[in-house]
């Protein structure tokens, strides 16, 4: 069966369901959810109980351009998260004990320019010094356990200051096996590789909140963050020739990174004439070192070739933005924004190849470099209630940006930005909501520096020419909140991309990631959250997510219609938990599947696929000795990652297949087991 014929008949039991439950009357306060409402899953923190909301999708903004509007669709007593911290982490150190309830509001019936959708608003209230702790071993096969994952977070009050405050180490053992063959273009297998990589990645690091409310009307923040990142891969490649055209040789790629960052945001709101005036700054730094090597050897051991690419780079992005909001009238809000922003990234290169028994420089061009912007933007923003049916949110500004790069290079750019927003409620749980942007995308600054892939010996040629792409967002949504936990979703959604970022020809044999003048990309997203209980199966639900996307640019090598490279094609992911009542046990699991659109190069394509679908299930104990247990174990039938790239005899506009790589590695049963507890 094919994928969309899979999405589809994964539709067809949400949709069916529609149609038989529209009689059901919706019960009073269905979109606030009380803290007796998440007691049966025994949260430790707001994160849990977020993922215990029927329907609702939590979305991040950490990678938004500059501090921006809007942000993530997560309130704390009715005001934004501060910074660009992930907004998993800043749930995670919400103690569950201190939510009075979550409100799920609609963005565009708020004062906060910028958010759209759902948007959950978490009620706090401070109840002394609370903590909570969680240790997560993992286990896998042929890979060392991982026995230091774990979390500490405490939580607290004093007079008009509260805190929060965690540290933590993350630890991932992963790896994977299998096959890789080589196969010419008339079929005929030359080469079988075997093939074992290992990816290793532990970080430890330690988060402080703070707010202060020194008076009435008056609250600051202040939020300070650092990380270590430790990465580690080997992979190690066992080569035999079928026919004179394969090679019997052994090779082994070990990649590695030795990060840190540091990151501190604050801000300060306080009344200002008729309004609020609100200051933010932000500052984030990363240092990372990372060295790539490949070597290949003789089956005797004798290295016959090899090279080393090691980058120092250092990050840095500074923002300052100051926002200030009135009121003239009930239901009309204004909001005037200012940003300023400086981001630079310097790296620093070498190259070094393996001859004559010796590793030598190798000089490249454009690899050590720095990359500066400085940004700009105003932005005004106006909310309003037309009725009590209808809300809209306008906003319309302006972007400058200048682009410098070592060498000289200077480039201005100013770009219109804004959007309107208007939201539907025919009744009182029903919502239509429509959009329309225009949004400036963030660039990444290492596309404008030279690097190597050592493995496939390709220099990634960098562009300084590069701009950020800009999109036209149309979007609408419908969403409905039947009662008894039974809600769907349905966000069919239209880009028009212009200067996309996309792998673009240099010269006549090179390759950089460029711009491409227009491209168009839609989709559909769609979900459902259903309780038993209803239908007699108490302590149950069930969630569907499917995602269907197509999109079209032409080709800037053989200048034919294609999809955007490398692209998300379809997605779902349906999975059910069980609270068995009066009981402490609940159990559940799981399956989702992925599919990506091919990606392009000059000489090659590749399309990364999997097997078959990823399963998972799960049991959980809410209280032993004051412990919640719970164990996971995924990947119950053996899905495999695979992985297919056709080698061209030349430009693809101009050569002809010449052979196929097809890799297929097993990655084995995954056992998580998780202990978790507060104080």
């Amino acid at each position: 069966m094919t994928h969309i014929n899979k999405l589809l008949s994964a539709a067809t039991i949400p949709l069916t369901l529609i149609f038989t439950a529209q009689n059901v009357t919706a019960q009073t306060n269905e979109n606030t959810f009380e803290a007796v409402f998440f007691e049966q899953y025994v949260p430790r923190n707001a994160l849990d109980m977020i993922a215990q909301i029927p329907g609702f999708q939590l979305q991040g903004a950490d990678n938004r351009r500059g501090l921006g509007q809007g942000g993530a669709n997560i309130l704390v007593n009715g005001e934004r998260l501060t910074g660009k911290t992930d907004v998993g982490s800043q749930l995670n150190r919400i103690v569950a004990e201190n939510v009075v309830r979550i409100e799920i509001k609609d963005g565009a019936s708020l004062d906060i320019p910028g958010l759209s959708g759902q948007v959950a608003n978490i009620v706090t209230a401070s109840k002394g010094r609370t903590g909570t702790w969680s240790w997560a071993p993992q286990f896998r096969e042929r890979q060392e356990a991982s026995l230091t994952h774990a979390h500490l977070t405490i939580s607290g009050e004093t007079r008009n200051l509260t805190y929060s405050a965690e540290i933590r180490n993350e630890i991932n053992r992963n790896g994977d096996w299998g096959p890789e063959t080589l196969t010419a273009a008339d079929g005929t297998l030359f080469e079988i590789r075997d093939e074992r990589g290992r990816y290793n990645f532990e970080g430890p690091g330690a988060t402080l909140d703070l707010n202060w409310k020194p008076k009435a009307d008056h609250v600051a923040n202040l939020n300070l963050e650092y990380n270590k990142l430790n990465a580690a891969q080997r992979v190690l490649s066992n080569r035999r020739a079928i026919t004179d055209r394969g090679q019997d040789l052994n090779t082994v790629f070990t990649g590695g990174e030795n990060e840190w960052n540091a990151k501190i945001g604050a801000d300060y709101e306080f009344p200002v004439g008729p309004g609020k005036l609100k200051a933010i700054g932000y500052y984030r730094f990363e240092r990372s070192p990372t060295r790539s090597a490949f070597s290949v050897f003789d089956l005797d051991g004798e290295q016959l070739s090899g090279s080393i690419f090691d980058r120092l780079a250092d990050e840095a992005e500074t923002i300052a933005r100051s926002e200030y909001s009135w009121s003239p009238e009930e239901g009309r809000d204004w909001t005037l924004g200012v940003e300023g922003a400086f981001n630079y990234l310097d790296i620093q290169s070498d190259l070094q190849s393996f001859q004559d028994g010796a590793y030598i420089d190798f000089e490249l061009d454009g690899a050590s470099s720095r990359v500066e912007e400085r940004r700009a933007e105003a932005t005004l923003t106006h909310s309003r209630e037309l009725s009590a049916k209808w809300n809209v949110q306008l906003s319309a500004g302006v972007e400058y940006s200048k682009l410098e790069q070592t060498g000289g290079l200077s480039r201005d750019f100013v770009r219109p930005k804004g959007f309107l927003l208007a939201t539907y409620k025919p009744e009182e749980n029903t919502s239509l909501r429509f959009r329309i942007e225009r949004e400036v995308d963030q660039l990444s600054f290492f596309d404008f520096i030279s690097s190597v892939d050592v493995v496939d010996n390709i220099d990634r040629t960098g562009n300084v020419n590069l701009v950020p792409s800009q999109r036209w967002i149309l979007s609408a949504e419908y969403d409905k909140d039947f009662g008894q936990g039974f809600t769907i979703n349905i966000n069919p959604y239209f880009n028009q991309i212009s200067d996309l970022v996309d792998r673009i020809p240099i010269g006549d044999d090179g390759d950089a990631v460029g711009n491409i003048d227009s491209a168009i990309r839609y989709g559909i997203d769609f979900n459902t959250s259903i309780k038993g209980d209803r239908w007699g199966w108490k302590g149950t639900q069930f969630d569907l997510d499917v995602e269907w996307r197509n999109s079209r640019v032409e080709d800037p090598v053989t200048f034919e219609k294609r999809q955007l490279s490398r692209d998300k094609k379809t997605f779902w992911h349906a999975r059910m938990r069980h609270d068995i009542p009066n009981t402490d046990w609940a159990y559940g699991g799981g399956v989702r599947e992925y599919a990506d659109y091919k990606g392009f190069r000059l000489f090659t394509t590749d399309n990364p696929t999997l097997e078959r679908p990823i399963t998972y299930a799960f049991l959980e104990h809410k209280d032993i000795l004051g412990i919640k247990i719970r164990a996971e174990l995924t990947n119950l039938i053996d899905s495999r990652e695979e992985f297919t790239r056709e080698v061209f005899t030349d430009r693809r506009d101009r050569g002809v297949l010449d052979f196929t790589e097809f890799q297929s590695r097993t990655f084995g049963p995954i056992l998580d087991i998780e202990f978790s507890g507060s104080f």
